[in-house]
């Protein structure tokens, strides 16, 4: 005998019903040993690429923020480096330059003799313990008075005549480059040695004049000046002294520079400085070392950090300092390096802990979505034999009359019939989570499948005092997944009885607009307050705690709904404007068969 299975299973007959059960069981066992695999592929990797995030995004952060605090550190200190050791190659420059001109003035006061003439003044010159030859230069650049106190002389014919036209040339130009105020001595420009290519040669030698403004205890202009004018004729090896007479004739002196540049030397560093714990270095310009100072510590024996040119007239010369170790320390490195480190050190503590615990959670949460699960289906299989053999019962019954057991099965069935939907929410809910959820649309009459899942809740209603007005417009025929629309009506008519025990009344209505077709479910109940209309459709939303009291449920079954909604391609909504009480709007698309 074949019998309506009324939960919305197939046609079954009373002997399938033990497959059926094997069905089930089946069913549970596959949903216990594969719970939730997509989902939790999908939520590992979700979980995965948030470590990342928490992980990677800090740590180039606090990467790029401790590479920018260690340049700018090192920048800034290499700034107050460069300063320190500009000053200081500034001081040892100004205390060579200082010197010469000392010496300077030494010769210019040697010098300094009424009634002779030059050639007896070079006489004098010679005299001196580093002056190793004398002459005098006529106006017409000829040389004559020579002096010499050893074998090595200026040089022999030609090349004396040249260096001491050239020497001529260039103080008769008076042309005076003055590079700054109140400077020891002026450089004099050379005359153009393309008109004389004999010339060409002494190209490496540089002219300089003594600056009559210049006092050694202060840089100040002298009330009076001395009255001629003096300098050197210099390269790198040699240093000539040369003097103008008033009569327009030079007077030169050539000295030994072993002894001058070792009176120079002696007093670097400046005296009353302490001795530098680096390197002072002074080279010609081309790299000829030439003196050496310094304790030179560790460290010192690196590539010099600064370099200066001397003043004139050791413009040939250079100065350069290699600092040692310890007097520019890096104490930035520490706190900088500890900061970040502790830092990242701290990210990664924090991102594996949330890891770990987020991993935990997730084993929880699937062990006991995965016990719902099972439950859920485990229920569900007494429950088919249940309502199965109710409704034989309810059969049987129908031909004897008995009104109190037809009405006391009729409560079996209906209760249920509410159990199957509250373990039918549960599983679509997995479902759902699994995104597993899905809809089977076939040909259907809406109006047919309304009024079959108001008829199951009817009785229930009309017995708790509800009026159940029922108005169907649908259209004639739609594609649409007839359990899950009695399962979302299922669902709206539950909290009907549930929350709307005050009004007594529920309307449902159908209706076709354009394309799409609306079921429309009305109570007069509390409502739901406007903060809430969006919050309802959240899994195990409930509303204010007065209104739980006694009332059952999973608090999963508007999910449900608006989700099936949503596979059809609809939508469910609360109406914003009824104020009545509560208005679920269903809206399905029309499809054309």
């Amino acid at each position: 005998m074949k019998i309506i299975f009324g939960t919305g299973w197939p046609f079954i007959s009373r002997d399938d019903s033990h497959s059926r059960e094997n069905y089930l069981h089946n069913e549970a066992v596959t949903m216990g040993t594969k719970p939730y695999r997509n989902g939790t592929i999908m939520q590992q990797r979700r979980t995965n690429l948030l470590f990342i995030l928490l992980v990677i995004t800090p740590l180039a952060l606090l990467t790029w923020l401790g590479t920018y605090l260690i340049r700018d550190a090192a920048r800034s200190t290499d700034a107050a480096m460069q300063a320190v050791l500009t000053e200081r190659l500034a001081v040892a420059d100004r205390q060579l330059v200082d010197d010469l001109r000392r010496f300077t003035d030494q010769l210019d006061q040697m010098t300094v003799t009424p009634n002779l003439i030059s050639q007896e003044v070079a006489k004098i010159l010679s005299t001196h313990l580093w002056v190793t030859e004398t002459w005098v230069v006529t106006q017409d650049g000829n040389v004559s008075a020579r002096v010499q106190k050893t074998e090595q002389s200026l040089a022999d014919g030609a090349d004396a005549m040249t260096r001491s036209q050239i020497l001529r040339s260039t103080v008769d130009a008076r042309i005076v480059n003055k590079l700054g105020a109140f400077e020891p001595f002026y450089t004099l420009s050379k005359p153009d040695l393309r008109e004389n290519p004999d010339w060409s040669r002494q190209a490496a030698w540089k002219t300089f004049v003594r600056a009559d403004n210049y006092h050694l205890n202060g840089l100040v202009r002298l009330e009076k000046e001395v009255g001629f004018l003096s300098g050197w004729h210099v390269t790198d090896g040699d240093f000539i002294y040369w003097r103008e007479t008033a009569e327009g004739e030079l007077i030169c002196a050539r000295m030994d520079s072993q002894p001058l540049r070792r009176a120079l030397f002696s007093r670097l560093p400046p005296p009353g400085l302490e001795s530098y714990a680096g390197r002072l270095m002074l080279t010609t310009a081309s790299g000829i070392p030439l003196h050496t100072a310094g304790r030179l510590l560790s460290g010192s024996g690196s590539t010099p950090s600064a370099k200066r040119e001397c003043s004139a007239p050791l413009t040939q010369w250079v100065l350069s300092y290699s600092p040692a170790s310890l007097e520019f320390p890096k104490p930035y490195l520490f706190p900088i390096l500890l900061g970040v480190g502790s830092g990242c050190i701290l990210v990664v503590a924090l991102a594996w802990t949330f890891f770990r615990e987020n991993a935990r959670e997730l084993r929880l949460a699937q062990q006991r979505v995965s016990f719902v699960n099972q439950i859920s289906h485990e229920l569900k299989t007494p429950l088919t034999n249940i309502q199965l053999y109710t409704e034989m019962a309810a059969h049987r019954l129908e031909d004897s009359g008995d009104a109190v057991a037809q009405r006391q099965l009729k409560v079996v069935e209906t209760e249920t019939a509410r159990l199957n939907r509250l373990i039918q929410n549960v599983l679509n809910y997995a479902r759902q989570q699994r995104d597993k959820l899905s809809v089977q649309k076939k040909t259907i009459i809406l109006d047919d499948v309304v009024k079959r899942a108001v008829g199951n809740w009817q009785t229930l209603l009309e017995s708790k005092g509800f009026k159940v007005d029922m108005k169907l417009q649908g259209p004639p025929t739609m594609k649409a997944d007839a359990d899950a629309l009695e399962q979302i009506l299922g669902n709206l008519l539950s909290n009907v009885d549930k929350y709307a025990m005050h009004g007594k009344w529920v309307s449902i209505r159908t209706e076709t607009t354009g394309s799409t077709a609306r079921i429309i479910v009305e109570d007069r109940g509390p409502g739901i307050p406007s903060g809430k209309r969006r919050a309802v459709f959240e899994p195990f939303e409930r509303l204010r705690s007065d209104l739980n009291e006694g009332v059952s449920g999973t608090g999963i079954g508007l999910t449900i709904s608006r989700e099936l909604a949503e596979l059809h391609g609809g939508s469910l909504d609360v109406c914003t404007l009824y104020k009545d009480g509560a208005k679920f709007i269903l809206t399905l698309p029309v499809q054309p068969l």
